[in-house]
């Protein structure tokens, strides 16, 4: 039987350039972000990314580093922090190809 476990790096080189991610959690403590700076230390670019229930500091990160060419969500903020200030200029700047699921 194969093995079934892996370091976050060699997680990483699984997902490819424009794969569509789904993230579960928009908050700060529940987001998987060893994982998501091992992907962005693999270089990974186009990536589409839904999350349910909103995003945060996870998606935030992946629009900050230029790693989003699409998102899908109801909302992106950091909690009580305020908005998701990544999120906000990908938006107004039409960095990112934004579907709104309100």
């Amino acid at each position: 039987m194969r093995e079934k476990l892996m370091s976050l790096a060699e997680a990483a080189t699984v997902v490819a350039d424009g794969a569509l991610l789904g993230l579960t959690s928009s908050t700060l403590d529940n987001a998987p972000m060893a994982f998501l700076r091992a992907l962005l230390k693999h270089g990974v670019s186009r990536l589409r990314l839904v999350t349910l229930t909103g995003g945060g500091l996870n998606a935030d990160l992946l629009i900050g580093a230029q790693a989003l060419a699409e998102y899908e969500t109801c909302s992106c903020v950091l909690g009580v922090y305020g908005a998701a200030p990544n999120f906000q200029r990908a938006v107004r700047a039409s960095l990112i190809n934004m579907k709104d699921t309100t």
